[in-house]
């Protein structure tokens, strides 16, 4: 039997994963996704206590109330899934269990980069629509309206624009949620918080370096951009910079996370 991957010992593990996280996050994840219900229903009692009328929602509401969900996602899945591997108990039982490393490691990214995404995205998805579709006066229409989307990508298109707005929300996602993933398993304590001084801190270090950086060769840049240059050129250069910046930090997440599950000891 290989000892870096098998099929049927991957399978059993991914599915065992599976359980595990349906068994710690799936009434999290289900309150995430229904949050624009949640949120509906509130405001309505709200509106009728002190009101006694139904309230309009506003397109800024619907939008604030999806963005909760992903951005209480995105934080806390990581820790409450895998953050009490970093426990004496947990851990060691982890390190028990009859799967490689890498086994470990693929199972972690499917579930955090396809699983939840994929389910959060289709609990919005229906919610956004259950309440369109229920309370069209009060709720008003879908603001997950993939026609929209594609009349954007379209309208661009025209102008000779083209970007692929699932490919980067997709990567986002990813790179966004690896961190705390990332976190949980680095540290013992107050994860959460620790990774967001840590993202602070290293975007601290970064804009100081860009300041330093455009500082010294910043009029050569603007000279550029004041010129005549080619717009298809710098939408090159941008697709280039997203490409290099997705892979350099999606990988270093990844390759992290790996380094982390192989040196776990307790």
């Amino acid at each position: 039997m290989n000892n870096i991957f098998d099929f049927k010992r991957f399978g059993n593990y991914f599915l065992y994963d599976l359980r595990n996280a349906k068994n710690t996050y799936a009434i999290s994840l289900l309150l995430c996704g229904t949050m624009p219900i949640l949120g509906f229903v509130f405001a309505q009692l709200l509106s009728l206590i002190f009101q006694q009328r139904f309230l309009e929602m506003p397109v800024f509401t619907k939008y604030l109330l999806l963005f909760a969900g992903y951005l209480v996602v995105v934080i806390g899945a990581g820790t409450k899934i895998y953050g009490n591997l970093t426990e004496k108990r947990a851990g060691s039982n982890f390190l028990m269990i009859p799967a490689s490393t890498f086994e470990k490691w693929l199972s972690m990214m499917l579930i955090a980069c396809i699983v939840l995404p994929v389910i959060l995205l289709g609990l919005q998805l229906a919610s956004d629509a259950l309440l369109s579709f229920i309370f069209p006066n009060t709720y008003g229409d879908r603001v997950l309206e993939l026609d929209f989307l594609q009349g954007v990508k379209d309208g661009l298109m025209d102008n000779g624009v083209k970007l692929n707005f699932e490919a980067i929300c997709f990567l986002d996602w990813v790179g966004s949620i690896l961190v705390f993933f990332l976190g949980a398993l680095c540290f013992k304590k107050s994860k959460v918080g620790k990774t967001i001084l840590c993202l602070f801190a290293f975007s601290t270090v970064l804009s100081t370096l860009s300041m330093v950086f455009f500082g010294q060769y910043g009029p050569t840049y603007i000279n550029v951009f004041d010129s005549d240059v080619d717009p298809v050129q710098l939408l090159t250069g941008l697709n280039w910079f997203l490409n290099i910046y997705f892979i350099v930090v999606i990988g270093g997440l990844m390759g992290g996370i790996y380094y982390r599950l192989r040196t776990l000891k307790h």
